[in-house]
C-alpha cells in the first residue's frame, strides 16, 4: 500500500505524523515529495547518501537563423515567449515547461533545447529505513517535474509500501504526489482555517477518485466541528491527536514526537491498525 500524508494548510503537522508511521514500520520506504521545503528527513535522523541531479530540456534561440516571425510565441500555451511584434523572442526559463513544441514549430528551425538542472532526488538509510527525498533547486518553479522524478526513482526500490509526505495544499504538486497513492492520510486540525482547507482537499481526493480518511491532530486547540464533511464525502476519522507540549517541543528540536511522546506513540500504532483494517 502507498499511503500519501496531505493536507489542505501547512501546519497541521503532516510531516510528524508521516515521520511517526515511517518509524512505527520501519519496512516502509519513506518519500518526501514536499519538495519546496522537504524536512521529513530532520525527523526521521536520515542523513543523505546520494543525489542525482532532475534535469529538463529548457528552449534556446539561435538569434542568428532567428527571422522574427513569432510563430514560436504564438504557440506557447505556457506564455514562455514573448514576442512584441518585432525582432528576436524572448524566452522566460522559468515558465519553460521543456515540451519541444517551439522547436517543431520554428519555419527557420532556430529554436534549440539544452538540459538544465530544476532539482534532485537524494536517498539514505537511517536504522534500516529507505528514505527518498525529492528537492526543488531554489528559484525553480518545475515542482510537478522534480516530484515526478522522486516517484520514478521510488518505484526502482522495490518496497512495495510507501508513506510519501505531501506538500500542502490543492495545487498541481499535491495532485502529483497524490497519483501513485492507494490512501490519502489528510491531516487536518479542529479549526475553522483547517476545516476550510480541509474541504479543499476532499474535494480534490473525489474528485481523483483515490480512497481518504482523516486524521485530526491538535485536538483541544480549536472546536470546529467536521463531522458533516467527513458524513458529505463519506470518509472516516481514523486517528485524533490531543495538542501536546511535549509533541511541540520534539518537533522544535528537530525530533519526532513518536520517540518522544508515549501518547503520540501509541496513538500512532493505533492509526496503523486502522490503516491496516481498511486494506484487509
Amino acid at each position: 500500500m502507498k499511503i500519501a500524508v496531505a493536507s489542505g494548510k501547512g501546519g497541521t503537522g503532516k510531516t510528524s505524523i508521516s515521520a511517526s508511521l515511517v518509524l512505527a514500520r520501519p519496512r516502509v520506504l519513506a518519500v518526501d515529495l514536499d519538495v519546496e521545503e522537504p524536512n521529513l528527513s530532520i525527523l526521521l535522523g536520515c542523513a543523505e547518501t546520494e543525489a542525482l541531479s532532475v534535469t529538463m530540456p529548457s528552449a534556446k534561440i539561435d538569434g542568428s537563423a532567428c527571422v522574427s516571425c513569432g510563430t514560436c510565441a504564438k504557440a506557447c500555451v505556457f506564455g514562455a515567449i514573448a514576442w512584441l511584434g518585432g525582432g528576436i523572442p524572448v524566452i522566460n526559463e522559468s515558465l519553460c515547461r521543456g515540451c519541444g513544441l517551439c522547436s517543431r514549430v520554428c519555419p527557420p528551425r532556430a529554436i534549440f533545447e539544452e538540459e538544465q538542472t530544476v532539482g534532485e532526488v537524494r536517498s539514505g538509510n537511517c536504522g534500516g529505513i529507505s528514505f527518498l527525498e525529492g528537492r526543488l533547486r531554489v528559484g525553480s518553479v518545475n515542482t510537478v517535474h522534480v516530484i515526478g522524478e522522486t516517484v520514478k526513482k521510488a518505484e526502482t526500490l522495490g518496497v512495495s509500501d510507501w508513506v510519501m509526505d505531501c506538500p500542502p495544499g490543492t495545487a498541481c504538486p499535491v495532485a502529483a504526489s497524490l497519483r501513485r497513492a492507494d490512501m490519502a492520510l489528510l491531516v487536518t486540525e479542529p479549526t475553522p482555517f483547517g476545516r476550510s482547507d480541509l474541504e479543499g482537499m476532499l474535494e480534490l481526493t473525489a474528485d481523483m477518485k483515490i480512497p481518504s480518511a482523516l486524521v485530526i491532530n491538535k485536538t483541544g486547540i480549536g472546536n470546529t466541528s467536521l463531522e458533516d464533511l467527513c458524513g458529505r464525502f463519506g470518509v472516516e476519522i481514523l486517528a485524533r491527536f490531543p495538542f501536546s507540549r511535549s509533541a511541540a517541543e520534539s518537533g522544535a528540536r528537530g525530533e519526532s514526537p513518536f520517540l518522544t511522546d508515549a501518547g503520540w506513540a501509541e496513538t500512532t500504532r493505533s492509526l496503523w491498525s486502522e490503516i491496516e483494517r481498511r486494506f484487509s
